[in-house]
C-alpha cells in the first residue's frame, strides 16, 4: 500500500505560538477552512483511502472528520500522537526556548511530566512496523492523520535518515499532504508529492 501523511489544519495553539499543547487543543476557524480545502485537493489527486489512522488528539481529530467525514471508519490510534509536553503544554514556544535552550539539542531530553522527542519517535516507529510495513504488497492507500512531529518520524523511518542524530528533518505545514508511493522495484518507499493549501 502506498502512504499518505496529513498533518491537521491550524490549531489554536499554533495561532497562539504554544509548545506542543495538549490534546485538547482544537482547531481555528481558519484551520478547520484549511481542512475543507485539503479535502478539494485530495479530491483533485484521486486520493481514495483504503484504510485512516489519526491521532486521537483533538486538532488531528476534527480534521480528518472534516477530510473525510462518515463515510469510510476512522481508526484513532495514540502511537501517532504528539510529543507529550507535560508541564509545558501551555508555553509559549518562544518562552521554553529561552528557559531552555539547551533542550532540543538531545531527542533524549524528556518534558517534565511528559515525553521525550525519542519516545514519541519509538511510538510511531513502532505504529509503522505494525500497520505500514506489513501491508506493503497490498494495493490501496493508508492515509494518517498526524502532526508535525509523527509525520518527520515517519518520513525518516521509511526514507532512512537517522532520527537520534537529526530530528526533525522534516517539518511540514499546517493542511498539508506527503504521499509516499511504494516502489516494488526498490523495495522502498519514495516520496512521490507534497503539498499544502
Amino acid at each position: 500500500m502506498d502512504l499518505l501523511l496529513i498533518r491537521h489544519g491550524q490549531s489554536i495553539a499554533n495561532a497562539k505560538g504554544l509548545l506542543i499543547s495538549t490534546d485538547k487543543d482544537g482547531l481555528t476557524e481558519l484551520g478547520k477552512a484549511q481542512s475543507v480545502s485539503l479535502a478539494a485537493t485530495l479530491e483533485r489527486f484521486a486520493f481514495r483511502p483504503a484504510r485512516i489512522h489519526c491521532s486521537p488528539w483533538a486538532r488531528a481529530r476534527q480534521t480528518a472528520e472534516l477530510l473525510f467525514g462518515t463515510s469510510q471508519p476512522i481508526t484513532f490510534d495514540a502511537r501517532l500522537a504528539e510529543t507529550n509536553p507535560g508541564i509545558y503544554g501551555s508555553w509559549l514556544e518562544a518562552d521554553f526556548n529561552l528557559a531552555y535552550p539547551d533542550f532540543n539539542t538531545n531527542i533524549r531530553n524528556r518534558y517534565e511530566g511528559g515525553e521525550s522527542h525519542l519516545d514519541m519517535a519509538e511510538r510511531v516507529q513502532a505504529w509503522v512496523e505494525c500497520e505500514v510495513r506489513p501491508e506493503v504488497q497490498s494495493t490501496g492507500l493508508i492515509v494518517a492523520v498526524a502532526h508535525g512531529g509523527p509525520i518527520s518520524v515517519v518520513l525518516q523511518h521509511l526514507l532512512g535518515v537517522p532520527i537520534e542524530t537529526h530530528y526533525p528533518s522534516f517539518t511540514v505545514p499546517n493542511a498539508s499532504f506527503t504521499y509516499l508511493k511504494w516502489r516494488a522495484d526498490m523495495n522502498r518507499y519514495c516520496l512521490e508529492r507534497a503539498g499544502h493549501v
